[in-house]
């Protein structure tokens, strides 16, 4: 299907639902009980989990949909604590309501619920599940109230028809809560995102499937614009349901968990700062159209390059987040917002993820989402590595070869899953769905295909890492990230002491000698290093010259040294060329034999090597390499 007509379509259904759903509101009536569950016919475009292709596949969504809404309608309502509105859903006769925990706030709070027709009832707070974002309120006034099934939210699937309804910008008398129609982008147990758009005053409104049934509650807003709608899934209140039910707070600080992926790659900009109350102000991200109300806000410029993968954290030194809970926006250069953030880093910190489309000066907008909030915070902007034709993955995720073992002693043990995600995009920086990639590994391979928003995901695993890459094909890149099962990025502790970064500049020239060895348990210990293993290589250097050795392992934290019988050690190095693996730059000044040790930096490692020794007749002046 052309793009245009995508366009085209996503607009008429939206139209067609928003329209339609209205005018039945006018005249609902929220005494209205809600039948038995009953199965929908679903139409074949919507099972396929495809795009509609035809003017009757839009047809026969628009229809469902509609059916869909005179399911839910009466269930649908307006949430009120103190001066806060959302959204919310019935789902229990005797008035049980669904919400957002940042919608319902502190337990045993009064509340009023804001039924279809407009009529208000009283209502208490029950419990709130804070990193999750769930809540629950309940009607305290007696009645039979209309309540929907839930679904499961484990059952669903990338790329599945969803239907979201709520609230934006609050409950209005005149006007039916709003429909938006989209897909499920990604989901896990802690998160559904979905691209169809959240705005203030959805928060707490429920997402359905296409039978109706309740399968999350709105939560927030991510980072990449309109496809980073978080919606806390429906299983988390049932796994919980008594606790909330008994109106129990507990979790850490909202957001806790970052909702938006980084994907990594080299600090490009940072700035230490903060907000103060002689700043100027624009409106409150946590509602624009109150004019009683202000956000301070500082402005960075950055040059972006267009088909560049960004991700932008705006860090608060307030971990409460009460005195700065930051919010995060970016402008093109034409002066456009792209894309804006409230808790994409983990509350109370911002994240955006942008792909750049234009050459040219960008904004950066550094505020807060509470009015007139004051603090410092940390500004950072990485500029994510793109890979094409043949990625060692292990390599473009940062994670030398011999710290591999580790790495999975350290993580599985606490019940971490590993993943390798990578965003898969053109030469202009737009994300390709359903591409078909080849992993390959020392003994096998494997095809996996990226999903609806350019994400491919490899299940990591300990006798699959050998050799590990992917082919990428022409015309395409991809960034790459270590996460959890969950999707969460695993920080790796590198960031200054990046390990891919080479400390030692080689000096280049031509192979002149390779040695290929074995370090073995049986090899006799180094007489520096404790309890490691060694071996001792002779070579011939002629002076004028100079020499790279690198000494390189997928095995082994190797290191080296140089040593002569009369001058003693000459030169020594741990992790020079970067991931682990070694390098020493020497000009001897005299002809001579020299004695060059091949060791770990560990005891107890035992691995393959290859020494490598190039020969050049420059002397470099500067063989040392900036950190950056």
């Amino acid at each position: 299907m052309h793009s245009w007509f995508s366009h085209f379509a996503g607009l008429l259904i939206c139209a067609g639902f928003y329209l339609g759903f209205a005018a039945a509101q006018e005249t609902g009536n929220e005494k209205k009980t809600t039948p038995a569950p009953k199965l929908l016919e679903v139409p074949k475009v919507l099972q396929t989990h495809k795009l509609p292709e035809t003017v009757e596949d839009l047809r026969a969504i628009e229809q469902h949909v509609k059916k869909v809404l005179d399911k839910v309608t009466p269930s649908v309502v307006g949430v009120l604590v103190g001066p806060g509105q959302g959204s919310g859903v019935i789902v229990k006769t005797d008035g049980t309501v669904l919400t957002a925990g940042h919608v319902s706030g502190e337990p045993k709070k009064k509340a009023r619920v804001i039924m279809p027709g407009g009529k208000f009832i009283n209502a208490d707070t029950l419990g709130r599940f804070v990193s999750i974002d769930s809540g629950m309120v309940k009607i305290s006034e007696e009645g039979t109230y209309p309540a929907l099934e839930m679904g499961k939210s484990s059952e669903l699937k990338v790329g599945q028809w969803v239907v979201a309804v709520g609230h934006p910008g609050g409950f209005r008398p005149n006007r039916g809560p709003v429909v938006r129609v989209g897909r499920i982008l990604f989901v896990n147990q802690f998160v559904i995102r979905t691209d169809c758009t959240l705005v203030g005053g959805d928060s707490g409104g429920p997402l359905f499937d296409m039978q109706g049934r309740v399968i999350g509650i709105h939560s927030r807003i991510g980072g990449l614009s309109i496809t980073e709608n978080m919606h806390v899934p429906v299983d988390t209140y049932l796994e919980h349901w008594q606790k909330l039910a008994q109106g129990e707070s507990w979790g850490s600080a909202l957001g806790q968990m970052p909702t938006v992926l980084s994907m990594g790659g080299t600090k490009i900009f940072e700035a230490k700062d903060k907000l103060t109350k002689d700043d100027p102000t624009e409106p409150c991200p946590k509602d624009p159209k109150d004019k009683n109300l202000s956000s301070h806000r500082k402005i960075y410029n950055l040059a972006m390059k267009s088909g560049h993968v960004y991700t932008l954290d705006l860090v608060s030194a307030d971990k409460s987040g009460t005195k700065l809970d930051t919010y995060l926006r970016l402008e093109g250069p034409d002066g456009k917002e792209l894309a804006h953030d409230d808790d994409g880093g983990g509350f109370p910190h911002s994240r955006i993820v942008y792909r750049a489309q234009k050459n040219g000066e960008h904004k950066i907008i550094a505020t807060s989402f509470e009015s007139k909030q004051t603090g410092s915070y940390t500004l950072t902007v990485r500029d994510a590595v793109l890979y094409s034709g043949k990625v060692e993955l292990l390599k473009a995720i940062k994670v030398p070869a011999p710290a591999v073992e580790k790495l999975f002693k350290e993580l599985v043990k606490g019940s971490a899953k590993l993943q390798i995600h990578g965003m898969l995009v053109d030469a202009k920086g737009a994300i390709l769905p359903g591409k078909e990639l080849t992993v390959q590994w020392a003994t096998g391979k494997e095809s996996i295909k990226s999903t609806v928003d350019g994400f491919i995901v490899w299940n990591m695993l300990k006798d699959k890492t050998k050799g590990l890459s992917v082919k990428i094909p022409k015309g395409m890149k991809a960034a790459f990230v270590l996460t959890d099962q969950n999707g969460n990025n695993i920080p790796l502790g590198w960031d200054e002491k990046d390990p891919s970064i080479e400390k030692v500049k080689s000096a280049g020239g031509k192979i002149v000698k390779t040695f290929d060895g074995n370090l073995a348990k049986t090899d006799p210990f180094d007489i520096e290093r404790d309890k490691c293993v060694r071996h001792i290589h002779e070579f011939k250097m002629q002076a004028g010259k100079t020499y790279t050795l690198d000494l390189t392992s997928d095995e082994v934290d190797s290191y080296l040294r140089i040593e002569h019988d009369d001058m003693g050690k000459l030169a020594e190095d741990d992790d020079g060329a970067g991931f682990l693996n070694s390098r020493i730059v020497f000009t001897p000044k005299k002809d001579d034999t020299f004695r060059i040790v091949v060791t770990t930096c560990d005891p107890g490692q035992f691995g393959a090597y290859r020494l490598t020794i190039r020969e050049t007749l420059a002397i470099p002046e500067k063989l040392k390499v900036d950190k950056k």
